[in-house]
Order: structure tokens, then C-alpha cells, then sequence
């Protein structure tokens, strides 16, 4: 590309996301999916889940149930249960600087397609997309309103064609599509230039400033965490300027704390909302008839009775926000809107600020998870082990280290990405990684008790299991055939390294620390093993979602694992073995371990192995043809 803005941009986008192995082709698209996506569906937004790697004429998809984007049928039937809204999102990303109108009908083509009902006839890349939209159709009866469908075309040039034959060519594509019957309520295309791309990503980074006019407003009291705070009434016409995006859309990214997706219009609330704002006689009343909103900003600056407020976000008052801007049209100069705003850093106040502001209204258990106060135990805890050599950042917060530099993505842990590793590595269920993280949280939740997140739980089990996760999904990032087992991978290295590592695990801080060196060290080889065991396996497509199928896997593994190689354990050859436990000689020290049809001695500590039972696995090592270390793997010692 020779746009030297975005050729800036894109190189700042590979070196936060760790990809700078990738052509600039496929990671242009990548660049372009993020830009267009991510900015709305903060929490729910996965490269896996919207590429479609060589599908012809389409580089991202994504469905839209609520404000998730959803990948898997299994989680649109559950997303579908009660009335809902749908979107479809269908982009395509060139690296040229001109328009190309070719590529523009293959674009529109594919679409099409995959819209009609033969799933046959769609790309593979596309079938689980297509799945979801089976699903959003099925349950046609529970939707608010038909499925819109947004076409984003995004190219490295700026859009300034004027021939008519183009446009009309352009203009009678998007009619077709409209004039699929029952489809869509809404058909829209945006042509994303260079200019709208650096604006979009800016916005994804949260990199906006927002400025609106305050005109009515106090001062509150300093307080002890807030640096400053303002209540007071500002237009709803400069509020509703506050919250949209360049494109004039409004700007979901501002409402991830708000914890609420909003209900629609014809929700009883929202629908008394909307007769004020459409009642002649009752819209100068609307501050006195509405609770107003409240903004949470790392920065505010006033300046007479204009403010400018960077990194903020709405954290009470999304349906009011979302009524208002649907109504803009409608919104008079007498019109006034309650409003609260925060300048803190501080992550917990942000936290006390949305349970209370929320808790008057029945939100998803999801959405306040976060909020617990185990989570800044978590943010402690990982921030701790930076000082110690460590990397990771636990984020309660959506953009919590956006300010802080030289920081990549892959070093963020967010509470739905750690929720996968503790499922994978820890409870042993990487089947059900895929699903999307509140059915995570409600499968392994039970009445007040949770398998997640628990106060009882030692924050290094997470820490652990991420440890190993991330870098099993790093060393497969370009691998195809072993990408979609990366979090199977990692439960088999921490069979190899940590097999002690499960939810009833007892850890003490020095014993963490050896077991994270441990891991550290030898991660290489471990994961060699493992990938080459998925690898000689050949799995079919999809069978990573089958709970059978780690069974499976994990049985294999260790069978393979356990079995005598050419040489004989009871030889002088050197290595790491894994036998079973045969005996302890208590008096001696010495403990017996059966390998294939050899028995070998170790001395040992024999309290370690006092509880082990017959035929429980132990791992070995021998130097020089003498045993020089023995170890439970069923088990962490403390």
C-alpha cells in the first residue's frame, strides 16, 4: 500500500496484535475486520470467529444476536430463546488504492449465495455463519424486527468515482439484495476509504476525544477516588453529537460498561421514552421525566461551558441513549437531559459506580462479572508478577491499559480470554471454548456458586493455565491444521508440565512460582509432543467441539506418553519417562515405578509419595543411567 497514514496504522495494528508474520494482504483484512467490528462488540469480537480465510469474494462475516457477535448454532439457539435482534456484517478488504468494481460483484454475488438455502453451495469457511443465520431465520417469529445487513467495501484509496455506469452498477447490486423477500429490514453499503479506516481504528482504539457543551451544570465536592465531578442538563441534541461515531452510526463502544444492550423501541420503557420526546406538550419536560445518564471519563476538561472528555464511556443510561439518537429528528432545542460525569482512573470506583447504577434493572449475569471483586484480586495478582520477569495484564476494564505504552494485545488478558484458558487447561474442557463466555459463565455457575471466578479459588490457577494457553496459541497462529486443537494442545502440555494443575489444586506462592519456571523452561518440548500427537491424529473438521473426543485425546495421549520407546528405560539411556507407581520402601526412600516391562528405583522423599495408589503415573528423569528425579504427575505437591 502507499498510503503512508495507514501503512502507519497497520504496522502499529500488527505489533499490538503480535502479527507481524502475516502478508500484508491477510493482514490488511484482518486490519479491516477490526476496524469495522470491534469498536461495537468489544467483548465478543474474535480474528477466528470473523475470518473466512479463502472463501472467494467475502474476507469477514459476523452475525449479530443482541450486540455478540456469534459464531456457533449452539449459541444463537440460546441467544434466540426470547425476543432478540439480529444483524449481518459482510466486509471486503483490498489492499489497491482504486475502487474495483469486479471484485465488488464477486462481493455482492457471494453474499447472494449465502443467503439463499443451499448450504452446499456456500464455502466452507462460511458454514458456520451459515448455520447461524439457519438459526436467526428459524426463530423468525421472536425477531424485534427482520435482520439488517450492512456490505462494507474497505480499500486503501479514497472513494471519488462519479460515472454513472459504475454507480448504477453499485446502486442495482444493493437493490437486489433488497429485494430479497423476508430478509432484511434494512439493506446499507459503506465504502470504506483510507480516511474512514484511520478514523474507525482510532475509534477502536478508544482514541477519540469527545467535546460537548455542559452549559448547565455544578460542580460536586472533591471526593477521595474522582478527581472531579459534574451533574447537571446539557441539550439531548449535543448529547445525542456526543455519542455517534464519524459515520454518524451511534457509538456502541461507549456503552461495553453500561452492562445493558439495549431493549429496542418497542420495549415498554424505551416506547414511554419515545412518546415524550414525540409529545409537544411534555418534551421540554423530558430532564424532569427521565433518569438521565452517567459518564465515566479518564480525563475531563472543562473549558467555559464546553468540555472535552477522553476515554469515556456511558455507564448508566443506554436505552435513554439509544431511544434519543433513534429519535434525533424528532429532539428539539428545549430539550434537556440529566447528566452525571466522573473523571476517574480509579477501576474499582468505575465498578461501584455501574453495580449501583444498574442494579435497579434485571441485567445478564455476564454483564456485572467483572464487577467482583475478585477480579481486582486477579488484576493484583498478575500485575505483581511483572516486577518478577512475568507479562501478563489482567483487564477488568474494556481499553484498562489503552494509556499505558509499549503494551501489545497478546500481553491483555480479558476476563472472557481467561475464562477459555481456565476452562481448557484447568476443569480439562476444551471442547467448550467456542462458546461464547456468558454460557461459559452460566454452565459453570450453580445458584451463588461458580466454577469461575470463585473468592476461594488461588489467583495463580488462572494465571497458570494462561501461561500455557497463550503460547500454545501463539506457536499454532499460522498453523491451520493445528489452530482449532491450540486449547486441547494446551491441556495436553499441562499433562506433561502441571498435571496437578485442577480447580481442588492447594498452591502456596513459592510452589506457583517453581511450577510457572517449570513451565517456562519446558514448554518446547512439551508442546512439541502434543502438537505432534494432534497432528498424526487427523481430525476431522469441527470434531475439537466433541466431549468425547478429548476424552479421547487425553487417554491416548498419556498411553503414548507411558509406553517404553526403542530404549529401555532400565538402559543408560538418558531422558524425561513417564512409568507408574508400583511401591515405596518407606525405611529406604526408595520408590519402584514400572516402565513397560521394566522396574526401576528412585530415591525420594517418601512423604511425597505415602498417599500415591498402584498404577498411578510418575514422571522421571535419568542422567548418566541413574534415576535422579521422581515425581507424582496426578497431583501438585505443596
Amino acid at each position: 500500500m502507499n498510503n503512508i497514514i495507514l501503512n502507519g496504522m497497520l504496522r502499529d495494528f500488527a505489533d499490538r496484535h503480535s502479527l507481524k508474520q502475516q502478508n500484508e494482504s491477510g493482514l490488511f483484512e484482518k486490519f479491516c475486520n477490526y476496524c469495522v467490528l470491534s469498536n461495537d462488540h468489544y467483548d465478543s469480537f474474535e480474528f477466528d470467529k470473523v475470518e473466512t480465510g479463502d472463501a472467494l469474494g467475502i474476507d469477514g462475516v459476523a452475525a449479530v444476536i443482541g450486540d455478540a457477535i456469534i459464531d456457533q448454532a449452539e449459541d444463537a439457539t440460546r441467544f434466540t430463546q426470547t425476543q432478540f435482534s439480529a444483524d449481518f456484517h459482510f466486509i471486503q478488504a483490498k489492499t489497491s488504492s482504486s475502487f474495483d468494481l469486479g471484485e465488488f460483484l464477486k462481493f455482492t454475488a457471494a453474499v447472494r449465495k449465502f443467503f439463499q438455502n443451499d448450504r452446499d453451495q456456500v464455502p466452507e469457511e462460511l458454514h458456520s455463519a451459515f448455520d447461524v443465520k439457519e438459526v436467526i431465520y428459524s426463530r423468525a417469529g421472536k425477531l424485534t424486527a427482520l435482520p439488517t445487513l450492512r456490505l462494507w467495501y474497505c480499500y486503501s484509496g479514497e472513494f471519488q468515482i462519479k460515472e454513472k455506469p459504475v454507480l448504477g452498477s453499485i446502486d442495482a447490486e444493493v437493490e437486489a439484495l433488497k429485494a430479497l423477500l423476508y430478509k432484511f429490514s434494512d439493506v446499507s453499503l459503506t465504502i470504506v476509504g483510507a480516511t474512514d479506516l484511520a478514523g474507525m481504528y482510532r475509534e477502536a482504539q478508544n482514541n477519540t476525544v469527545g467535546r460537548v457543551s455542559f452549559q448547565r451544570h455544578v460542580a460536586l465536592p472533591k471526593m477521595e477516588r474522582a478527581t472531579a465531578a459534574y451533574i447537571g442538563v446539557m441539550r439531548c441534541k449535543d448529547y445525542v453529537d456526543l455519542i455517534k461515531k464519524s459515520n454518524g452510526e451511534i457509538n456502541k463502544g461507549l456503552f461495553y460498561e453500561n452492562v445493558r444492550d439495549y431493549l429496542g423501541i418497542k420495549n415498554p420503557v424505551n416506547k414511554e421514552i419515545g412518546q415524550t420526546i414525540s409529545s409537544l406538550s411534555s418534551r421540554d419536560q423530558f430532564a424532569l421525566l427521565n433518569n438521565g445518564v452517567t459518564l465515566v471519563a479518564s480525563k475531563v476538561v472543562p473549558s467555559g461551558d464546553t468540555f472535552e472528555l477522553q476515554r469515556f464511556q456511558v455507564v448508566n443510561g443506554c436505552q435513554t441513549s439509544h431511544v434519543l439518537f433513534g429519535s434525533e429528528e424528532s429532539l428539539s432545542n428545549d430539550m434537556h437531559l440529566t447528566v452525571k460525569l466522573i473523571e476517574t482512573s480509579d477501576a474499582d470506583l468505575t465498578n461501584e459506580i455501574i453495580r449501583s447504577t444498574n442494579s435497579q434493572s434485571l441485567v445478564m449475569k455476564e454483564a456485572l462479572a467483572t464487577t467482583r471483586p475478585y477480579h481486582r484480586v486477579l488484576e493484583d495478582f498478575f500485575s505483581a508478577l511483572q516486577g518478577e520477569g512475568f507479562r501478563f495484564l489482567y483487564e477488568r476494564r474494556p481499553h484498562q491499559f489503552d494509556d499505558v505504552p509499549g503494551i501489545t494485545q497478546e500481553r491483555i488478558v480479558s476476563a472472557p480470554s481467561l475464562m477459555k484458558s481456565f476452562v481448557s487447561v484447568v476443569l480439562e474442557e476444551p471442547h467448550k471454548v467456542h462458546y461464547y463466555y456468558g454460557r461459559l459463565l452460566e454452565e459453570y455457575s450453580t445458584g451463588e456458586t461458580s466454577e469461575l471466578f470463585s473468592d476461594d479459588q488461588y489467583p495463580g490457577l488462572y494465571y497458570a493455565a494462561h501461561h500455557i494457553a497463550s503460547r500454545v496459541r501463539l506457536k499454532v497462529l499460522n498453523d491451520r491444521n493445528l489452530k482449532p486443537w491450540a486449547f486441547h494442545i494446551a491441556l495436553l502440555v499441562k499433562h506433561q508440565l502441571a498435571p496437578g494443575l485442577n480447580k481442588a489444586a492447594s498452591f502456596t506462592d513459592k510452589n506457583f512460582r517453581q511450577l510457572i519456571d517449570k513451565i517456562t523452561s519446558d514448554f518446547e518440548p512439551a508442546f512439541k509432543k502434543a502438537a505432534d500427537f494432534i497432528r498424526s491424529k487427523r481430525f476431522g473438521k469441527d470434531e475439537n467441539r466433541l466431549p468425547a473426543k478429548t476424552s479421547e485425546i487425553v487417554e491416548g495421549f498419556r498411553s503414548a506418553v507411558s509406553r517404553p520407546k526403542s530404549s529401555s528405560a532400565s538402559s543408560n539411556a538418558d531422558g524425561d519417562y513417564i512409568g507408574r507407581f508400583e511401591s515405596i520402601d518407606v525405611d529406604r526412600g526408595l520408590v519402584k515405578i514400572r516402565y513397560g516391562s521394566s522396574l526401576v528405583e528412585a530415591s525420594v522423599e517418601a512423604d511425597r509419595f505415602k498417599l500415591a495408589r498402584n498404577g498411578e503415573l510418575v514422571r522421571f528423569a535419568k542422567k548418566r543411567g541413574v534415576v535422579v528425579q521422581a515425581e507424582l504427575v496426578s497431583r501438585v505437591q505443596n
